[in-house]
């Protein structure tokens, strides 16, 4: 009876055990199928229709351009040497002196040329004197002295006017003299400096003095191969100079090379600027923005609304509350705005949010587009 009562105890509990475990799992399984066939949370709020934010294309300037690092340098700048030796014997400026043109700057003391200026002089006045009676007497009386005579003191006159000249000239190579309106940059003797003549060798000569005409300044930029069909005299630039408060200038491209370097692919571009009141100063950095083109009345784009399809690009467009891919082609994109060169006619909803869930002829709710404008960007490197 023991052994009876114990297995029919064990039965019962295995039967309550059995109940309760079908009881969990009867809801679990019915509520699973009860949501299986229900619409997913977005088609529920949306009454079946994707929600998207659209835009209608815009008319508007559109510009490609292209930020590159600059060379500021002066218009003119030139290291003046002496083409005369001897000692310095006086120097009338110092740096950041401005100068004129012609103006003397130093002067060059040189005892040997002097003499031998001198002595050319008292050569050039005997010669001149001989070969005038000579011809005199020639012309009052042909017969008394020959014709060849009268020739050859005319030939050494000459000579002696042209040695003369030139020793007149080396004498005035002792005064160093500016050769444009400029400042003085750099200087480096003083008076009692024994100076060596650079006619053969600038570099075993010493400098005396630094020229630059500042009152225009060149701005070099070297314009990457893929750039220079972009880049021509007259194309618009706006210069940058940090160092000076973000300060932007206007100008235009002066004059290229025309052609590229070799060894780095880029081609010399030089922009001349005025620089009135030597505001800017060479050597200063400044980034120049090139304008490489300029679409006037561009129909645009937010870049958003592109969809890269293989190589080729579209934009998704609601018609009648259904989505359409539409291609297209593009061309300049400044950051903020993609010019839509075909494929569009700028009466669309062109979708901008959203689109990474559509497909072509899926139903969408569209709302306006309300994402911050964006800035623009240019190249740069």
């Amino acid at each position: 009876m023991k052994l009876v009562m114990v297995g029919v105890g064990m039965a019962i509990l295995v039967g309550i055990g059995f109940w309760a475990l079908e009881s969990n799992t009867q809801p679990v399984n019915q509520k699973t199928s009860s949501t299986a066939g229900k619409p997913s949370a977005v088609s529920k709020e949306s009454g079946g229709f994707l929600e998207v934010q659209v835009t209608k294309p815009l008319r508007r300037t559109v510009a490609a351009t292209l930020r590159l690092p600059a060379t500021v340098s002066p218009y003119s700048q030139t290291t003046l040497y002496s083409k005369v030796s001897g000692y310095l014997k006086t120097i009338h400026v110092d740096k950041g002196d401005p100068v004129r043109a012609g103006q003397v700057l130093a002067v060059i003391e040189d005892p040997e040329l002097e003499e031998r200026y001198q002595q050319a002089q008292s050569e050039y006045a005997i010669k001149k004197v001989t070969y005038e009676r000579l011809s005199n007497v020639w012309k009052e009386n042909p017969d008394v002295i020959a014709k060849q005579d009268v020739d050859l003191a005319e030939a050494a006159y000459l000579g002696a006017k042209h040695a003369l000249e030139q020793l007149a000239a080396m004498l005035d190579y002792t005064k160093v003299r500016a050769p444009y309106n400029g400042i003085i940059t750099a200087r480096f003797v003083d008076p009692g400096a024994l100076i060596q003549a650079a006619t053969s060798s600038a570099t075993q000569a010493v400098p005396l003095l630094t020229v630059m005409d500042t009152s225009i300044l060149r701005f070099y930029v070297n314009v990457p191969q893929e750039d220079t069909p972009y880049v021509k005299k007259g194309t618009s630039v706006a210069i940058v100079l940090k160092g000076i408060g973000g300060k932007t200038l206007e100008a235009t491209v002066t004059r290229s090379t025309m052609s590229l370097d070799p060894g780095t692919r880029t081609m010399l571009v030089e922009i001349d600027v005025p620089n009135p009141g030597h505001a800017l100063a060479p050597g200063m950095y400044a980034e120049v923005i090139l304008t490489l083109r300029q679409h006037r009345d561009a129909l645009v784009v937010p870049p958003a609304a592109l969809v890269a399809d293989n190589s080729s690009k579209a934009v998704f467009v609601i018609e009648q509350g259904v989505a359409r891919k539409v291609p297209i082609k593009t061309d300049i994109d400044d950051g903020v705005w993609v010019e839509i060169a075909s494929g569009l006619t700028g009466s669309e909803d062109v979708v901008v949010v959203g689109k990474s869930r559509l497909t072509d002829g899926v139903p969408a709710k569209a709302s306006p587009y309300s994402l911050p404008a964006g800035k623009p960007s240019s190249q740069k490197y």
